[in-house]
């Protein structure tokens, strides 16, 4: 299944949140049910399947520090 990267944006923080769905509503609404949909819901992309994100990073909310090194490795 492919893996969502998704930004929310609360109480002027970003947070973002590796999730995998069938399509990018399907990753917010799992994003939703598991409660790490906090805030306004910015944007979201499909990550290339060739980048592999550690198991640890998906479903979570990773802090600020982690997405800035994920995405510096994914470039």
């Amino acid at each position: 299944m492919p893996l969502y990267w998704l930004v929310f944006r609360h109480n002027n923080q970003i947070s973002v949140v590796i999730e995998p769905g069938a399509s990018l509503v399907h990753a917010r609404m799992r994003a939703a049910l598991d409660g790490l949909d906090e805030g306004e819901f910015t944007e979201g992309h499909e990550l290339a399947r060739k980048w592999k994100v550690a198991n640890e990073m998906i479903g979570r909310r990773l802090s600020q520090e982690e997405a800035k090194r994920l995405l510096a490795k994914l470039d």
